[in-house]
């Protein structure tokens, strides 16, 4: 009987992880294809109804690992659907935005729950590698050919247009050379530690030639950091919870602030879309607390959205989302952090850190065919490998008495006699 519930655990642990892994394929492809056919527009337009699905039946198949604080986040997920519910008229939204922070909990526990063998993890790897290489082609092959004598090296080859975008293609590039770094790295093999290095060089060569300066600067970060030895990382864990913290709890006062400073420009013009986002969601009270409707700025022909995954929080879930999504991103983190981390573990949190920080120019923490591929690092951070217990050395006779305890023994006869 024991041995049918093993094998039973192990068939749906890997239906688990076959479902994760292909919501995952299923994000990377709408960027690795291009969304420009009816087809991939159609998948595109539903992946706000496939990934909460997904998510939801792999939460049900390991239903039976769930603890105590799991099943808190999970009510805090049910019941921010029934809270934000409430305010749809004024936010302009229904039932597929308002799970959007479900989603968030929902993805985050399976990927924790979920068991990611070695094995699991390279097929994983291999896959989004795959992606990686397919991606890199086609930004090699098919970008549009600069004016001449402008190299597509030249930092002043502002590319427009690839088959997406420059700033999407930067941003798949950047998650999936992450995923691939921190999977190989998590095996502890030899060779799989020695493949990362290409992978750094592929990312960065990538996300330079497409000029997207977010995702850019977001992967030097992740390089810089992850290189750092292992005792190094462990040595200094306490730094990125530190560092988590000041993060999320100051990204708004910042952006505001910067919005509304006519001297500073470091974010290439998004200020001014920032701005008039501020001067918006604070035309009604209401709005700054629970979300307002959805924000579009136009500047000359073009139609932009808030290209700032924090701005976009506000906009669709107000303070009270801004705060409990930062919540739930904390908790995992010091939670990790406070446990006997392994180095392993420590990549992934570098990793999703990275992705925090270029998310505050691009909108890839609320979009449901992105939260499979930037929150999965954060649920993958949970994953532990095996520690080997040390074998006894049998050849000493543990058995008979030492030295030192000889006397004693001696001693204690004696007064048996005695």
């Amino acid at each position: 009987m024991e041995r049918m519930k093993k094998s039973t655990a192990e068939t749906l642990n890997l239906a688990s992880a076959a479902i994760l892994i292909g919501m995952t394929l299923l994000c990377f492809f709408l960027w690795t294809k291009g969304i420009g056919t009816q087809g991939m527009f159609n998948i595109y337009a539903n992946m706000n109804r496939y990934m909460p699905i997904g998510a939801t039946i792999v939460l049900v198949l390991n239903c039976y690992k769930l603890k105590w604080n799991d099943l808190i986040w999970i009510g805090v997920a049910i019941l921010s659907i029934l809270f934000y519910h409430q305010f749809d008229e004024l936010r302009q939204a229904g039932f597929l935005q308002d799970i959007t922070i479900a989603l968030i909990i929902f993805v985050v526990l399976d990927f924790k729950l979920v068991e990611f063998t070695k094995s699991l993890r390279l097929v994983f790897a291999v896959l989004i590698f795959v992606v990686l290489l397919i991606t890199a082609f086609r930004i090699f092959t098919e970008i549009p050919t600069p004016p001449a004598g402008i190299s597509i090296w030249d930092k002043s080859n502002k590319l427009q247009e690839i088959w997406i975008n420059t700033n999407t293609i930067g941003s798949s590039v950047m998650c999936s050379s992450f995923l691939v770094v921190t999977l190989l790295q998590s095996l502890e093999w030899t060779w799989a530690n020695i493949a990362k290095y290409p992978i750094y060089l592929i990312a960065l060569a990538c996300t330079w030639v497409v000029q997207s300066q977010a995702a850019f600067i977001a992967v030097v970060f992740f390089v810089f950091f992850d290189l750092w030895p292992s005792f190094l990382k462990t040595t200094v864990k306490w730094g990125y919870g530190l560092g988590y913290s000041i993060f999320l709890i100051g990204i708004f006062p910042l952006t505001l602030f910067l919005a509304n400073s006519s001297n500073i420009d470091l974010f290439t013009g998004r200020e001014d879309i920032w701005k008039h986002f501020y001067d918006t969601l604070f035309e009604v009270k209401q709005q700054f607390w629970v979300g307002m409707p959805p924000f579009t700025f136009k500047r000359g022909a073009q139609i932009l959205g808030n290209h700032n995954s924090y701005n976009a929080t506000l906009g669709q879930f107000g303070l009270v989302g801004l705060v409990l999504m930062s919540l739930f991103i904390l908790y995992n983190v010091w939670l990790i952090i406070i446990k006997d981390t392994q180095a392993t573990q420590l990549s992934f949190v570098i990793a999703f850190f990275a992705i925090l920080l270029q998310s505050t120019m691009e909108d890839t923490l609320m979009a449901p065919y992105w939260i499979p591929i930037t929150f999965c690092l954060l649920g993958l951070a949970w994953q532990k490998n095996q520690v080997t217990a040390v074998p006894l050395d049998y050849s000493v006779n543990v058995f008979d008495p030492t030295e030192e305890e000889e006397p004693e023994t001696r001693l204690t006869r004696r007064s048996r006699r005695g």
